[in-house]
């Protein structure tokens, strides 16, 4: 045989020329062949839905377990041929039977699978990701770590006393500080001075938590500047807040300033909440309006709250309807084990307060920061869940 080496130049080109032509004709017939396999799976069902979005492995996925497909009960496919080419009845080679449990299987799971993913979106809607958070996820709460230590209760009823608005009037805020504590004062957020406030009131005992205008229902009643509003920008909304919660340290968490809107607006406040989880703060809810949301966000988002039971002084000039109000926080108390009562540093109620906290803690009762009362529903709550 002549070596190809041997042949002039032209001939090896044509050789040559041929091979190519040839590797090119098989790349062809196999990619047709491919293609017509691809679309007799495809029109059978049996290739599935693939890639990162589809959820749920196709049926020629799961044949690469190593659990034989006919313990799983999965359609089978007969091999291609050595050739290449498609059997001839490519569908009379498949399980039937089997294919259509698969199938009946598929459409049994789908709706529930697309009702967990829609729980899951909703649920993202609801509670967006926090905004910020610098809190080590091994460290006490902030909220624990800023909390007053109380002796324990021994059995005693609870009650808590928030005074808001703190920081506003000096003298009123002089004279709320000058009460006998553990009270907590509730700085609001626009107030001038307040480190040098509220580490005043930190060193006479009382707990510490943040004031925030939020808005009402009454579009003539101002609330003050960077109010949370219902409507604003998420990330107008979000500057707002962190402006507020950066404004002083070492408090527990907020309540709310007036707010008989933005408290009921499940957007606005599941804003709140996400933040609040973030940071490892509680939320008090003053219950300014019936149809706050705030108390259930606060459960979904995992934020230890509590909730007002009684506002001390809607009249504010009145300290025998202040006296009242004292009462009635204490049968709340004696029925239920703890109350929290709000009220103003108005000077008919420091008055008041401070002729009364000697005779509560006469009567058997004891005055503790919002922290123990929250402290206190959370084990209660654990017992619940406890016990099934």
């Amino acid at each position: 045989m002549v070596r190809n080496d041997s042949k002039p130049p032209q001939a090896r080109r044509s050789d040559a020329a041929w091979n190519i032509a040839a590797v090119a004709g098989l790349l062809c017939i196999g990619i047709v062949v491919g293609g017509v396999a691809g679309v007799v799976l495809d029109r059978s069902g049996l290739l599935g839905s693939h890639g990162p979005d589809s959820g749920t492995p196709s049926l020629t996925d799961q044949a690469a377990d190593a659990t034989p497909a006919q313990e799983r009960g999965e359609a089978r496919l007969a091999p291609v041929p050595a050739d290449g080419r498609p059997p001839a009845a490519w569908e009379d080679a498949v399980d039937r039977e089997a294919l259509e449990a698969a199938f009946q299987r598929a459409a049994e799971e789908e709706p529930a699978a697309r009702a967990e993913e829609q729980a899951d979106v909703d649920e993202r809607a609801a509670l967006p990701p926090a905004f910020s958070s610098d809190r080590s996820l091994t460290e006490p709460a902030a909220w624990q770590l800023h909390a007053v230590a109380t002796a324990p209760d021994a059995g005693r009823p609870m009650v808590a006393i928030v005074l808001d608005d703190i920081g506003v009037n000096r003298r009123n805020a002089r004279r709320a500080i000058a009460l006998p504590g553990p009270l907590t004062l509730a700085f609001m957020t626009y107030a001038e001075g307040l480190p040098d406030m509220t580490a005043a009131a930190r060193a006479a005992g009382h707990e510490l938590m943040l004031h925030v205008p939020m808005q009402p229902r009454n579009p003539d009643i101002d609330p003050g500047p960077n109010v949370l509003a219902e409507g604003l920008p998420a990330a107008e909304l979000a500057q707002r807040l962190a402006w507020g919660l950066d404004r002083f340290e070492g408090y527990v968490g907020i309540n709310n300033h007036m707010g008989s809107r933005f408290t009921a607006s499940p957007e606005g406040m599941a804003m709140v909440m996400a933040e609040l989880k973030a940071r490892g703060l509680l939320f008090l809810d003053s219950l300014t309006a019936k149809e706050s949301v705030a108390g259930s966000l606060a459960r979904r988002a995992g934020v230890p709250f509590a909730e007002r039971d009684v506002f001390l002084d809607n009249e504010p000039k009145n300290r025998l309807a202040i006296e009242r109000q004292l009462a009635l926080l204490e049968q709340v108390a004696r029925d239920r084990g703890y109350a929290v009562g709000i009220g103003h540093p108005h000077p008919a109620t420091v008055e008041a307060l401070a002729a009364w906290i000697p005779e509560m803690r006469a009567r058997g009762f004891v005055l503790v920061p919002i922290s123990a009362v929250v402290r206190h529903r959370l084990a209660v709550a654990g017992r619940r869940s406890g016990d099934g």
